[in-house]
């Protein structure tokens, strides 16, 4: 007899949640081998999400350096007045897509 799939379908989500619960049972079995009992609740981030608050942390208190350019631009729009650089617009766009790729 053959066992292929021992806990299911392992897509990455399902692979890291088994990993984090045999992480969990690892230190609860410590835990419990030297006599330690840890009360309450305990939050674990992913390094994605840590990422992520660091991220809109140094967004939130940096300066607003381009405020005045966009209020700038949203008047040229408002008044009708604002012409785009064509060429300049499709050399960014194209630049962007060869470094996606």
């Amino acid at each position: 007899m053959e066992i292929k799939k021992l806990y299911g379908d392992m897509t990455a989500y399902s692979s890291q949640n088994l990993q984090e619960s045999q992480r969990v049972q690892q230190d609860q079995s410590a835990q419990d081998a030297t006599g330690l009992k840890q009360s309450g609740d305990t939050v674990a981030l992913s390094s994605a999400a840590k990422l992520l608050a660091s991220t809109v942390s140094t967004a939130s208190n940096s300066s607003d350096v381009r405020a005045d350019k966009v209020r700038n631009l949203k008047e040229q729009v408002q008044a009708g007045t604002y012409k785009p650089d064509i060429r300049k617009a499709a050399a960014n766009l194209l630049r962007d897509e060869v470094s996606l790729t």
